[in-house]
């Protein structure tokens, strides 16, 4: 699995739970620092990673974006390598996309006609930068949209990534296995 890549890459870096004890990190910010669902994908904390790195990466021009998400997803438990990840969506190539949608989602909110709003993008993309009421559209729309995809991908993480219950107390298929060698032996 390519996540595990990702994780022996990080390990080599020096970003690996057992580094990370007694280091810089783990004395400021304890033992929570250490657990394994920030580091490890679990379906709960890769559902949270997508709300928070979701929302941070969808607000424009945001200075220290990863750390912002990587410190939200540090304070509500989610993978804090996918928080990081998530944040190289909003790049030069994506705010083609990005930040009309912004604009537009926040101009409709303001009441603007959607025909109106369409044409403005369309024929003059660059004044969604320039006037003071277009910026506060753009961030309108962000802080709007960001939630929402951040949403819409904590759900489908959890419809995607089904665990199967255990009942309490179940052996697991392994433990069944040596069970029957050891009958055969025993035999």
């Amino acid at each position: 699995m390519k996540y595990f890549w990702i994780m022996r890459r990080l390990h080599g870096w020096g970003v690996s739970r057992q580094k990370l004890r007694g280091g810089f990190l783990h004395s400021k910010l304890g033992d929570r620092i250490l657990e394994r669902e920030l580091w490890f994908p679990t379906r709960e904390s890769l559902a949270r990673a997508w709300l928070v790195g979701m929302t941070v990466t969808v607000i424009p021009f945001l200075p220290a974006q990863t750390l912002i998400a990587c410190a939200i997803g540090f304070l509500f438990r989610a993978n804090l390598p996918v928080c990081f990840a998530l944040q190289y969506l909003s790049n030069p190539a994506t705010a083609v996309v990005q930040l009309p949608a912004c604009y537009l989602i926040g101009r409709l909110l303001v009441g603007a006609s959607l025909s109106e709003t369409w044409q403005q993008i369309r024929l003059h993309p660059g004044d969604a930068l320039i006037s003071g009421q277009a910026i506060w559209s753009l961030y309108l729309g962000a802080i709007v949209l960001g939630p929402l995809l951040g949403g819409l991908g904590y759900g489908l993480t959890h419809l995607i990534w089904r665990e199967e219950p255990r009942p309490a107390g179940a052996p697991t298929k392994v433990l069944k296995a040596e069970e029957s060698d050891k009958s055969s032996r025993e035999g």
